[in-house]
């Protein structure tokens, strides 16, 4: 079960988050589609910005987070189980698009999305960079 990683808008937030070029997040899902990504928004301002564009469905978010790349695999509590089957088998195929990521985190509710559970899961790679 292949996902369509195909639209353009895709690739183009992904470079301008990877070169801090204007955004620093992004959020991609299906739509009305079964195994089609499309962006549904970017922006600069940080992960709080970025969980207000979260909607209650399986959804994709690439976020540069105080030094670190940040993979979000956000799957809704409310949505059936075909859908979050799908947005699981999807997940390693998004990651290998997304491949300069530095750690994956799962969300089910966009208020999971905070600075301070980003900086925890995060943490480690500060560590690594700082010795």
């Amino acid at each position: 079960m292949a996902c369509n990683l195909s639209d353009s808008q895709i690739a183009e937030a992904y470079s301008q988050v990877l070169s801090n070029d204007g955004i620093d997040w992004m959020v991609i899902g299906y739509g009305s589609t079964r195994d089609r990504l499309s962006l549904y928004a970017s922006g600069d301002g940080g992960v709080t910005e970025m969980a207000l564009h979260v909607p209650d469905e399986v959804v994709f978010c690439f976020i540069s987070f105080e030094g670190s790349r940040v993979l979000v695999t956000h799957v809704a509590e409310k949505i059936s189980g075909v859908q979050r089957a799908r947005g699981l088998a999807h997940q390693k195929e998004v990651a290998g698009f997304f491949n300069h990521h530095d750690v994956t985190v799962n969300t089910a509710k966009p208020s999971e999305l905070t600075p301070t559970m980003l900086r925890d899961k995060t943490r480690h790679l500060a560590i690594k960079k700082s010795k």
